[in-house]
C-alpha cells in the first residue's frame, strides 16, 4: 500500500484542519472521523489514538480505524511495566519513526507480540500532549509492504496529533461548563427552595441580582420587581448603617433592620449576610432575611 506524496499530505493536512468535528460531534465521532481520514489520505493500514492513563501506568487505545476493512474498534490496552523502554522513548522523543519495526531499540519490546500479531512492518508514534503533559499517544501503522516515513509523513502525524489534541481540550472545557452548568442549577434550587427569605446582591453596588419566593412574600412583591433593585431601597438600617454596605461592613454577623414592603408597610427584621468573590474580582452577597 503506497504511502501519500508530501503534496497529497500537505493537502490533506488542510482538509482535516478544516473539519467542523469539535463543534458538530461527540468526541467519539472526532476520533473516528480523524482516524479514518488520516488512514486514507496518509495510504496505512491503521491509525489509532491512546490514551495514557492518570497514573502513567497504562495505554489505552480509544480508537483503532483499519483501512482494509473499515472496522473501527477500541480498548486495546498496552502496560508500562511489559513495555518500560516504549514508555520511556515516548516521554523523551518528539516521535518515534521506524521505517522498519524490527530494527528501531525504542520499540524492540512491542515485537515480541504486538507487532507481529497485527502484521506490523512500519510504525510512526506521535506522543499528544495538553497543557505539557504526555496524555497519549497517536500511532500510523503499515502492515505488509513497508516504505520509509519522510519529513512530510511525520508533519502530517503531528497535525492530526494537534488536533485530537484540540479535540480533548474541548471535551475537558465543554465538560467543565456542563458541570458548571448542573452546579449553577443545583443551586438555584436550594436557594428557591430556602424556608427562608434570600436576596443575592453585587456586594460592591448593593443591587438585586435575584431573589427566591420567600423574599417574594416577605417584601410582598414579585421577583422581577426585586431585581435591580438598591439594597438602601429596600431596608433601614440602624443609626450609622450604610445600606448598601452590609456586606462590606458586617460579613455573617445579623445586622438589624427596618424592611420596606412594595405596600408601605414596615417589618423588623434581621440580616445575615455571606459574601464571596467570583470571576475577575466580582464579589457577590447573599442575604438571609429573617422577621424579628
Amino acid at each position: 500500500m503506497a504511502l501519500m506524496s508530501a503534496d497529497e499530505l500537505f493537502e490533506g493536512i488542510a482538509s482535516l484542519s478544516r473539519g467542523a468535528y469539535f463543534k458538530e460531534a461527540s468526541l467519539d465521532m472526532t476520533f473516528s472521523l480523524l482516524t479514518e481520514s488520516a488512514a486514507h489520505v496518509i495510504g496505512v493500514e491503521r491509525v489509532s489514538i491512546w490514551a495514557l492513563t492518570d497514573d502513567l501506568r497504562e495505554l489505552r487505545c480509544l480508537e483503532l480505524f483499519e483501512r482494509s476493512s473499515g472496522r473501527h474498534s477500541s480498548g486495546g490496552q498496552l502496560s508500562a511495566a511489559d513495555y518500560p523502554d516504549y514508555f520511556r522513548s515516548l516521554r523523551e522523543t518528539s516521535c518515534i519513526a521506524a521505517d522498519d519495526v524490527y530494527e528501531h531499540p525504542a520499540i524492540a519490546e512491542l515485537a515480541r507480540a504486538y507487532l507481529p500479531q497485527h502484521g506490523i512492518t512500519a510504525l510512526l508514534e506521535t506522543p499528544i500532549y495538553i497543557r505539557g503533559d504526555l496524555q497519549g499517544v497517536l500511532s500510523l501503522e503499515q502492515v505488509g509492504s513497508r516504505q520509509s516515513w519522510t519529513l512530510a509523513h511525520r508533519a502530517f502525524a503531528q497535525a492530526v496529533a494537534n488536533l485530537v489534541t484540540l479535540a480533548l481540550v474541548e471535551y475537558e472545557a465543554e465538560e467543565a461548563r456542563r458541570k458548571a452548568r448542573r452546579a449553577d442549577e443545583r443551586l438555584k434550587l436550594l436557594f428557591d427552595l430556602a424556608r427562608e427569605a434570600m436576596l443575592l446582591f453585587d456586594a460592591d453596588s448593593g443591587c438585586v441580582l435575584d431573589a427566591n419566593p420567600q423574599a417574594e412574600k416577605l417584601f410582598g412583591c414579585r421577583r422581577d420587581e426585586l431585581i435591580g433593585r438598591w439594597r438602601r431601597q429596600l431596608y433601614r438600617l440602624l443609626p450609622g448603617k450604610d445600606g448598601d454596605a452590609v456586606a462590606i461592613r458586617s460579613p455573617g454577623e445579623p445586622v438589624a433592620a427596618e424592611l420596606r414592603r412594595a405596600d408601605g408597610g414596615v417589618r423588623a427584621v434581621t440580616i445575615a449576610t455571606e459574601e464571596a468573590e467570583v470571576a475577575q474580582g466580582r464579589r457577590l452577597a447573599l442575604e438571609i432575611i429573617r422577621p424579628s
